[in-house]
């Protein structure tokens, strides 16, 4: 395995770069990829400006073939421009697409022609509507009923920690449709601004509200937006567990950028005569977190050559989620303890340190080891049928 860029992705960095230097603001330290910070109305301004010139360039599904508005690009191009749209922390980068990957794959001509391009031009922004109050780490005891008519489907229930659905105009909902347990849900496209759709924010330590409650009230979904077979979403589930790799990759991201801000700090910094970099347990524990993100960039590095080359991805995929998650947790606990109290501040006080990022990334790294699936589900994934071959408990 050759994890070296080539010549060709070499220039196509070089051109993200430039990019991104066109479309931030001056001095710009970069904020957390995803949904949580675009809870912040600047921030949503400036990502949704970024997500729309991502889609002018065609930019957004890069993989993707010609004919739904992507470049048809090899899988390592998309790559590099995911890695340093993250690293850099440009608002708007979350380009994972995993819901226009489930249409992809299990959508019908129509809905691929239909859902697909408004997404790669980036006009129309997705939700994920799979957890619910009774249903987190047990996916499959959604509770959220379908009831076929003859033209439809009838939606009542709830969902939870939908990210970004109050900016969503669409969610891919899971909906039970029958009564096995795992081969009663059914999945559905569902347009957000139909009647009968309540949706209520959810703050979190932050101060922000990125995620959401979302209620159907005898939500009418058109058949033509069942994704799949009716009672065939185990298969579309298990497709998107697998789809998510994203997760673990931008949280190590984030880590490497705030590591490289701790590090500016620690040199310009003068303590007691002394630059903070000369501390001898600073100079340990942040040479510590580099041992450990570069280990990190080597995962990502093997689970990206997987991805290029068809193989199964579940258990690096989870290996990465782990780390990453766990990655940006150490670093975020190690910039607290290297700025002491001046940690505690935010961007708003005079004598705030980075911007208050790593009073951000403290708090928000909390739940790192729970969004998407919780540490143990992806321990026992790993363990499971496509990692170490183990049967289930």
């Amino acid at each position: 395995m050759d994890f070296r860029y080539s010549d060709e992705e070499t220039a196509f960095l070089k051109e993200v770069q430039q990019y991104i230097a066109e479309s931030v603001p001056a001095g710009w330290l970069g904020v957390d990829p995803g949904p949580e910070e675009e809870a912040n109305e600047e921030v949503y301004q400036l990502s949704l400006r970024n997500w729309r010139r991502l889609g002018e360039r065609h930019w957004i599904g890069l993989t993707y073939p010609p004919e739904y508005g992507g470049q048809g690009a090899p899988l390592m191009k998309e790559m590099v421009l995911l890695q340093e749209l993250a690293y850099r922390g440009c608002p708007g980068c979350d380009v994972g697409l995993v819901e226009a990957d489930l249409i992809l794959q299990f959508g019908t001509e129509e809905q691929k022609r239909r859902l697909v391009p408004p997404i790669l031009r980036g006009e129309v922004k997705w939700a994920i509507g799979m957890s619910e109050p009774n249903a987190g780490s047990d996916t499959f005891n959604v509770q959220l009923a379908a009831v076929e008519q003859d033209d439809c489907y009838v939606l009542n229930g709830q969902k939870i920690w939908s990210s970004g659905a109050q900016h969503a105009q669409r969610e891919v909902v899971y909906a039970r449709t029958g009564p096995e347990k795992h081969r009663g849900v059914s999945v559905f496209l569902v347009d957000l601004s139909s009647p009968g759709i309540s949706i209520r924010q959810i703050a979190t330590m932050t101060g922000l509200r990125p995620f959401c409650e979302v209620f159907f009230d005898n939500v009418r979904v058109p058949k033509e937006d069942l994704l799949g077979k009716k009672n065939g979403g185990l298969q579309i589930l298990m497709y998107a567990f697998g789809a998510e790799r994203s997760s673990g990759l931008y949280a190590l991201h984030n880590s490497r950028r705030y590591l490289d801000q701790l590090v500016k700090y620690c040199q310009k910094t003068v303590v007691d005569g002394k630059p903070l970099s000369q501390d001898p347990a600073v100079r340990t524990k942040l040479g510590q977190l580099a041992i450990e993100a570069e280990i990190g960039m080597g995962l990502g590095d093997q689970l990206n050559w997987m991805a290029s080359k068809g193989m199964n991805t579940v258990k690096p995929s989870n290996q990465m989620k782990i780390y990453g998650a766990r990655t940006y947790q150490r670093v975020a606990q190690a910039g607290q303890e290297i700025l002491g109290l001046y940690g505690q501040l935010n961007e708003d006080s005079r004598w705030v340190q980075l911007g208050g990022r790593l009073r951000h990334a403290y708090l928000s790294s909390v739940a790192a080891t729970l969004l998407g699936g919780t540490t143990e589900i992806a321990r026992n994934h790993i363990a499971g049928r496509f990692g170490l071959g183990l049967p289930e408990a």
